[in-house]
């Protein structure tokens, strides 16, 4: 898992198969803005079936921020060791550019309901078992000779347990949804 907003500036960090276990790249002695010893945001690796054996992450986190502390429990609680790089020389000013504009993506930071509470807590009952999706469009590609498959795939939220997922927003009594991004078209 790798976050779009953080780009490796160091040549020595190294994406390795993570054999015994989640393997956190960005770990808070190098991530630019978060230092708790639990962040494991920004960029994880970990083996499928070590996925599988968490129920991957929560179902309950729409838009930005959270999901990977409710995750970084399910680890502990499942007796996943996380390791991180070493004799990595640079630190939090150096390692990593971190590209993340609050006030130009305020709709990433928007909380509906009691969403700030019922995600604080530990999420036992949604995960990759509970997950509804559909794909919407897949293709093959190759980058520098290696197979990629890229999948565009459109998420289905349960309205009765996570109602922000269409978050709407109180504007002088006027109900309006948060506009949506729309990226220009990707050539491949």
């Amino acid at each position: 898992m790798h976050d779009v907003d953080l780009l490796p500036l160091n040549d020595n960090l190294r994406y390795e198969f993570p054999e015994n276990g989640p393997l956190h790249i960005s770990g808070p002695e190098y991530h630019p803005k978060y230092h708790y010893a639990a962040f494991i945001g920004g960029i994880l690796l970990l083996r499928m079936e070590h996925f599988e054996q968490l129920n991957g992450m929560s179902n309950r986190y729409w838009g930005w921020g959270l999901e990977d502390d409710e995750f970084y429990v399910r680890i502990k609680e499942a007796g996943l060791e996380v390791s991180r790089p070493k004799n990595i020389t640079t630190g939090t000013n150096n390692t990593f550019l971190h590209v993340h504009d609050r006030v130009h993506r305020r709709r990433d930071t928007t909380k509906c309901f009691n969403q700030r509470e019922i995600t604080r807590k530990r999420d036992r009952e949604t995960g990759l078992s509970t997950l509804k999706y559909a794909i919407h469009s897949r293709r093959e590609l190759t980058v520098d000779g290696v197979p990629v498959t890229v999948l565009n795939v459109d998420l289905f939220c349960d309205k009765q347990k996570t109602p922000w997922c269409e978050c709407e927003t109180k504007s002088e009594n006027v109900s309006e949804k948060i506009p949506k991004k729309k990226w220009p078209p990707v050539k491949l």
